[in-house]
């Protein structure tokens, strides 16, 4: 997903469906059918994405970006914990509806680690600013698999003076992001072939 968004393209769909694994336990992004360049995205397009994955400005058709795709991800990972789809008992246009006009999510299971909660509550976050980017979730899931590795917990706290994971969370993705991280403007500007999508 990092990728693609840094090729300006939104996929617009992303949900478990369209994860794939292979053999080897690689994970591809599939089903590009309603993927769009950014700057081009037609805003009336016919029920684009899947209402229970998607973005409460996608749902009410306001102007949207790459960030729409963070919402469905926070939705995927909230899976991960939870071991179900989001907003099961309800059907996609009651999930929709209480989305946009009551701002529900999915209740986090009480024992998520509080640094995944906060990563999840970071992702679906109503306002698309403060949703972090792609690169800065890589990021965050690299200490994540570091603290997981170090000591088989998620007790990793992103600020150590800052007991709140999420404002912890926030302060760190803050210091990733490209003002503060010289070593992403060299990557922002290198050269990446882009995607043909048919």
């Amino acid at each position: 997903m990092e990728y693609i968004h840094s090729q300006g393209v939104i996929h617009r769909d992303l949900k478990p469906e369209n994860v794939l694994i292979d053999q080897d336990f690689h994970m591809k992004i599939a089903d590009f059918g309603i993927a769009c360049e950014e700057a081009y995205c037609d805003l009336l397009a016919d029920d684009p994405g899947t209402y229970r994955w998607m973005a409460p400005e996608m749902i009410k058709r306001k102007s949207y970006g790459r960030k729409v795709d963070v919402y469905s991800f926070g939705l995927m990972l909230w899976e991960l914990v939870a071991g179900t789809i989001p907003y099961e008992d309800m059907n996609p246009m009651q999930a929709a509806f209480a989305v946009v006009n009551k701002n529900l999510r999915p209740v986090i299971p009480k024992d998520c680690p509080p640094a995944m909660r906060a990563l999840i509550e970071q992702c679906w976050s109503l306002n698309p600013e403060k949703r972090p980017e792609f690169w800065q979730i890589g990021k965050v899931l690299e200490q994540f698999e570091l603290s997981l590795n170090r000591d088989g917990t998620l007790d990793w706290v992103p600020n150590p003076n800052c007991q709140d994971h999420k404002k912890g969370l926030l302060h760190w993705v803050q210091k990733l992001s490209p003002t503060h991280n010289p070593h992403f403007h060299a990557y922002a500007s290198s050269p990446m072939p882009k995607p043909k999508f048919s």
